[in-house]
């Protein structure tokens, strides 16, 4: 009932909420276009729309009352409760129209600028492989067991994190494992949930076109890291961001990192075509790790998973087997291959250092005698800042192949020459081709059979937006296509 929903919002937040009649609620939402009979429908305000402007329509598709911020004409025959702000109040209210979910099961919550992925799901194949059953919510969706969901961003609005949740619970789930993005955290999608361990990977500039400042990005992620938000940090030291993090946070913290003073500590790790091994120790002595995980990227990212699923009390050989059985996530330093044909490295890099990163990655896998080929773009109306920066990290690449990631509506074209601003007085060899799938194919193309090509900025996405609709189009779908295509032309030439 709405009086419930009150209830709920008055222990949530301060400042005044008046409600104006009652019925009964079964489900919140804040798109007009997803409301069924029964639903409370969440006015919320944001940057291009205010949801009050589609309160009628909600109301039309059945909506049994609205929760606003400002009262709304009293003749569509509904009753609303009116809060100070609508978006404060989605957690909480999502919860408990959800059944409080969280409150039923372990949470894992992992935020970090690049790496929250792979640990998610390390962490979730640790967990699996003690025999807990565990969910996993992030960039590439919802999953337990053996069903999935889409998820669309990364930390998904409040009302559907709530109902992924009860829906894993449903699924028998006693443990999930929450990807936390800055924006998610910022604008509350993860209100109302308490983390029995919050997770820190790293820290560098991204995502200002949404926080203004790099401060007020930082205080996004750390404010995970607080009593209310989490009962124990997990966080990585190896950089100045995670090491005033582990100073600064208010929780216990076990610190992971290659120093000394690190709790858990990265003794040695060698990375090939073959995988990774790490060797740590922690207080229980040395672990040796193993992993097919491709990249020094992911010494760290299995470190830490390390660490969060032994904070989480899990045996260390159940740890070890589920780290070593994780097929590597879709678009994370993906390896493309086949005989007489160079080598395609897919990855979501799309920051400076993961950039950086990934090109270490692969010219670890080319050697010394053979070429980088890297095809890079930057996605449009976001973070124009780095992109610069990108072009500048791209110096290390042999030869550079500018393209379009996705304009969103801005020049592809203007996104280049600001890549290109960074390559200036670099050694690469740079070419543009603002077809993606042309300059993906023309790379392999251009390369010798012991090269690397590595593509990086949309990892596992499938669809991509310019000015229309998205269209489909899978890096390494095209990657495949073009390798299967040299290797039947080498084939061919020595037949």
């Amino acid at each position: 009932m709405l009086h419930t929903v009150e209830s709920r919002v008055r222990e949530a937040v301060a400042g005044p909420v008046h409600r104006t009649g009652d019925a009964p609620v079964t489900t919140l939402e804040i798109d007009s276009r997803a409301v069924l009979p029964g639903a409370l429908f969440a006015c919320v305000r944001g940057g291009d729309a205010d949801g009050h402007r589609f309160a009628a329509a909600a109301v039309r598709a059945g909506a049994a009352a609205l929760l606003v911020d400002r009262p709304l004409q009293p003749g569509w025959g509904v009753p609303q409760l009116q809060v100070p702000s609508v978006r404060a109040v989605l957690g909480p209210v999502g919860a408990l129209l959800a059944g409080d979910p969280g409150e039923r099961m372990r949470l894992v919550g992992v935020t970090g600028t690049n790496g929250k992925t792979t640990t998610s799901a390390l962490v979730h194949a640790a967990l699996e492989a003690a025999g807990r059953r565990a969910g996993v919510v992030g960039t590439l969706g919802a999953r337990v067991g053996d069903q999935e969901q889409g998820t669309g961003l990364t930390t998904p609005e409040a009302p559907q994190l709530q109902r992924l949740l009860a829906w894993m619970a449903g699924q028998g789930a006693t443990d999930a494992v929450v990807e936390a993005s800055s924006i998610g955290l910022d604008v509350g999608r993860l209100d109302a949930l308490r983390f029995d361990v919050a997770v820190f990977t790293g820290f560098e500039e991204d995502h200002l076109d949404h926080h203004g400042t790099l401060e007020q990005y930082w205080a996004s992620k750390a404010a995970l890291f607080a009593p209310g938000r989490a009962g124990h940090a997990v966080v990585s030291v190896d950089e100045p961001w995670g090491r005033r993090l582990a100073d600064q946070a208010r929780v216990p913290v076990t610190r992971v990192g290659r120093s000394g003073g690190a709790d858990v500590r990265v003794l040695s790790w060698d990375t090939g075509r073959r995988g990774t091994e790490v060797l740590l120790a922690d207080g229980d002595g040395e672990h040796r790790l193993r992993s097919a995980l491709l990249g020094e990227v992911n010494v760290g990212n299995l470190a830490v998973a390390w660490a969060t699923a032994r904070r989480l009390g899990l045996p260390a050989a159940d740890v070890t087997a589920g780290l070593a059985g994780l097929t590597p996530p879709p678009g994370r330093n993906t390896l493309v291959t086949e005989p007489g044909a160079p080598r395609v490295l897919v990855d979501y890099a799309h920051t400076p250092r993961a950039l950086r990163a990934a090109l270490r990655t692969a010219h670890g896998l080319a050697g010394g005698q053979q070429c980088v080929h890297l095809v890079l773009g930057a996605r449009g109306r976001r973070d124009r800042a780095k992109r610069q920066l990108l072009g500048v990290e791209a110096r290390l690449a042999n030869r550079v192949w500018l393209t379009n990631e996705g304009s969103h509506g801005e020049n592809p074209r203007q996104i280049v020459e600001e890549l290109r601003v960074g390559l200036i007085g670099g050694p690469s060899e740079v070419s543009v081709e603002l077809d993606r799938r042309a300059a993906i194919t023309a790379a392999v193309r251009a390369a010798d059979p012991g090269d690397v090509v590595l593509v990086v900025g949309r990892g596992h996405e499938t669809q991509m937006q310019d000015s229309g609709p998205p269209v489909h189009l899978d890096d390494a779908e095209v990657a495949r296509e073009a390798v299967a295509d040299y290797a039947r032309a080498a084939r061919g030439r020595a037949a």
